[in-house]
């Protein structure tokens, strides 16, 4: 009994489709380390600000390693980070404003750093920039300047 022409390009179609054919597995994207909500990135802001104006190093681990933070055009590197703020005092946010992006997220914040064993006082105003990192979120760049006086 011989074989058809036909059943034998099908059988060689349908072997040469066996060939090249792959399996394809839906991937499973990661999972965020921390679901992000306007409330987690203004607390980290807000811890930022608290920390910093205590001179408390633990701040440092709220920034990325390759974090950027300008107060009134100077690059910080360490406390006090923020424009106005000095060594001693606390600092309060009097305003904040988050906004959410994929895993970035911004803040503007308005905030007073007060210290009365020196009778000082300085107003500030700050945009952080947030990503979200394997561990976390972090802030990826602060930029803060000094409110003028008009502007209190």
């Amino acid at each position: 009994m011989g074989v058809s022409r036909g059943h034998r390009l099908l059988s060689c179609a349908l072997a040469a489709a066996a060939c090249v054919t792959q399996t394809t597995r839906p991937r499973r994207a990661p999972a965020p380390a921390v679901a992000a909500t306007p409330d987690r990135i203004d607390a980290l802001v807000r811890q930022a600000l608290t920390l910093d104006g205590a001179g408390d190093r633990g701040a440092d681990s709220l920034y990325a390693q390759e974090a950027l933070v300008v107060a009134n055009a100077r690059v910080r590197f360490a406390a006090p980070r923020f424009a106005g703020v000095g060594y001693g005092g606390r600092v309060t946010v009097a305003a904040a404003t988050v906004t959410l992006a994929g895993r970035f997220a911004w803040a503007m914040v308005d905030y007073r750093w007060v210290n009365p064993a020196q009778n000082q006082a300085e107003a500030g105003r700050a945009t952080f920039i947030c990503e979200e990192k394997p561990g976390g979120w972090r802030i990826i760049h602060a930029h803060s300047s000094q409110v003028l006086p008009w502007e209190r």
